[in-house]
């Protein structure tokens, strides 16, 4: 299960080379010096070994790979034993080797988006796509919505300020294939659900989850908040 490890004499010389691979968002100068994410692995696909809500056994060709992954991700793979196909980051320490599973393209985008932000470490990037799906996020930062990034766990106020300053100019970049999801209106029909459920008592997490696999049944529900918190109830109860 472990991930196999560059001999002690190689280490310098491989870190070096995987400066040359790691290409796009680069995370601040800060970090730089501990962490990398680079596209050496850039994808899985075998048998799903074994399966926890936060990270994913994957054996390709006999050989097992760990990986840490959101929960939607744990919601979208199959179960134990079935095949399976994740994209990955991996991210690459000082002192070890990590790597990150995602079920699609626009997650794994995303993710390498929020961990080249000054802050913002592989943990705190999973406890937001956890939160809200890939197109709500968007929204949030396109919209310059700070509140609702710091409902999210691990996310302050001045973390939200530096995401939004960050990268409001890169998602404008960012091809998106999230089907059927338009980033305004429905970020806002979302978000009001959410209140609703929140003021009923329900904790936030709760409702995100809620909301979450309504939508992924049936899309068309989010067209109105009345009609989303409806749906979100049954899903609560």
């Amino acid at each position: 299960r472990d991930m196999p490890r560059a001999e002690p004499g190689s280490r310098q010389r491989w870190l070096q080379e995987l400066e040359g691979i790691c290409g796009e968002e680069q995370p601040s100068r800060r970090e730089a010096c501990t962490v990398e994410a680079c596209e050496m692995i850039y994808a899985l696909k075998g048998r799903l070994a074994e399966k926890n809500p936060t990270s994913l056994v994957i054996e390709v060709d006999g050989v097992s790979y760990e990986c840490s992954v959101p929960i939607s991700t744990y919601d979208a793979v199959g179960n134990v034993n079935d095949d399976v196909f994740v994209y990955t980051v991996l991210v690459v320490r000082e002192d070890d080797m990590q790597l990150y599973g995602f079920a699609t393209q626009d997650e794994r985008k995303l993710f390498r988006l929020l961990i080249g932000v000054s802050g913002i470490g592989p943990k705190t990037a999973l406890g937001l796509l956890s939160s809200a799906s890939v197109a709500d996020i968007y929204g949030f930062i396109a919209n310059s919505n700070s509140q609702a990034l710091m409902s999210m766990p691990g996310v302050g106020r001045k973390t939200a300020e530096r995401v939004i300053l960050e990268l409001r100019d890169k998602i404008q970049r960012v091809e998106m294939s999230v089907s059927g999801e338009i980033l305004e209106g429905k970020e806002e029909v979302r978000s009001g659900a959410v209140d609703a459920l929140v003021a009923l008592g329900y904790s936030r997490m709760q409702c995100e989850r809620a909301i979450r696999e309504v939508l992924k049944r049936d899309p068309s529900v989010g067209k109105s908040v009345e009609e989303l918190v409806r749906a979100a109830l049954r899903e609560v109860k």
